[in-house]
């Protein structure tokens, strides 16, 4: 992660809330533009979104 203030930096707890709303669950297509984002496929073909690339977005 890049450098930011200790209040910015994700916890445990704030990922596991992203993981219970599912923010983390992708579709079947993915593109160039999002596949730096994309952490690994499941077998059904869905794609799991990097939660932590995700926090440094927000």
């Amino acid at each position: 992660m890049s450098k930011l203030p200790s209040a910015l930096s994700a916890t445990d707890e704030d990922l596991q809330m992203m993981l219970a709303a599912q923010a983390h669950i992708g579709s079947k297509n993915c593109d160039k533009q999002m596949a730096p984002y994309v952490w690994k496929r499941r077998v059904d073909g869905i794609h799991i979104i990097n939660i932590g690339k995700t926090w440094e977005k927000l």
